[in-house]
């Protein structure tokens, strides 16, 4: 139904930290400088760090002069990333959870720009935005006015047919904001799977209404570093950081392929009972089937992965796949050599 009321959202804003102490002051001051006439509080949800992390929070908490909420709770033990996302939304109250990593920064037009979405469109169940990657030093980017925002807007039944809007982003968890229902409607994230809760909240938002993109907007300010859960590299574009970056991804995969179970279980169950769900599942499988076998792919014999590459059309467009089926080098030389 639409979502016309003039009044303006109550957005609990959930802060995610664990031994952050680098990158924690910068987080927390973006979130408690960012201006909202709405009503909103700010969780600071620290998952047990064993440095100065917690005490930087109350150092910065401490300072600030605003009249929104403010919550600072640190776990009794180290649960990960689901484990502290579950208690942080059981400490909020808000309709709406925004969720921030602690070595990220919010951009200052987050707020405003995820309460015009919410405000002005039908059925919405989750925003999201753009993230914008720095490593020491951000460049502050400007955001276009709501009026001329551009969206990517999928759900349930837009999967259908094999259509698939998604393909071509990801699931950044950390620029979303999703809908209370989101949770209250499901069983907590699985503590087991921190490492895929992004697509648990994609999928579950996806069932329930609106998914909505603002493909033209910077929400997030995301840092890169050494120990960011994905373990992405820094940048480059030549072959050794190409490898390096694909070594990073297929590691990170494997790790979450015992994620894939739980996510495609919830996804059948609801099905059951909605039929038009039908095609979002079978994207998930082929979206999670996808991560499984880049995962797997260099694993396997190189006669498997010759068949696994399902090399098609015409020769010229054939050696680049071909290529990638040796191994990781010349999978970067044809990586190169498809953009030509």
């Amino acid at each position: 139904m639409p979502n016309n009321s003039s009044e303006l959202p109550f957005i609990s804003i959930l802060v995610l930290s664990y031994n952050q102490s680098r990158f924690i002051r910068e987080c927390a001051q973006s979130v408690l400088s960012a201006e909202y006439e709405g009503k909103l509080e700010i969780v600071f949800c620290d998952d047990c760090s064993t440095d100065e992390t917690f005490e930087i929070i109350k150092d910065v908490v401490t300072s600030y002069t605003g009249t929104h909420r403010i919550i600072c709770h640190k776990r009794d033990t180290n649960g990960r990333v689901a484990a502290n996302m579950n208690t942080a939304v059981s400490l909020s109250s808000g309709d709406w959870i925004m969720r921030v990593d602690g070595d990220d920064v919010v951009h200052p037009d987050r707020l405003r720009i995820t309460a015009h979405i919410i405000q002005t469109n039908q059925d919405v169940s989750a925003v999201s935005g753009q993230l914008c990657k720095f490593t020491d030093t951000k460049t502050h980017v400007t955001n276009p006015p709501v009026e001329y925002l551009k969206y990517i807007i999928g759900n349930r039944l837009a999967n259908a047919g094999g259509y698939a809007p998604f393909n071509k982003i990801s699931w950044w968890g950390g620029a979303m904001t999703m809908s209370r229902r989101v949770f209250t409607e499901f069983a907590p994230i699985p503590e087991d799977c921190g490492i895929m809760d992004d697509t648990f909240f994609g999928a579950r938002a996806l069932m329930l209404g609106n998914f909505f993109i603002a493909s033209n907007a910077c929400f997030l300010y995301y840092r890169r570093h050494e120990t960011n859960i994905s373990a992405e590299t820094t940048g480059g574009t030549g072959i050794l950081s190409i490898i390096k970056n694909d070594h990073a991804c297929r590691d990170y995969y494997k790790r979450s392929l015992h994620c894939h179970a739980p996510i495609l279980q919830e996804l059948e169950l609801y099905t059951a009972t909605h039929p038009d769900c039908k095609g979002l599942l079978e994207y998930f499988r082929t979206y999670l089937a996808e991560r499984e076998r880049q995962a797997l792919f260099w694993e396997k014999s190189w006669k498997e992965r010759i068949a696994d590459a399902g090399i098609k059309g015409a020769w010229w467009r054939k050696i680049p796949w071909a290529l990638r089926t040796l191994c990781p080098f010349t999978w970067a030389l044809a990586k190169k050599l498809g953009k030509h």
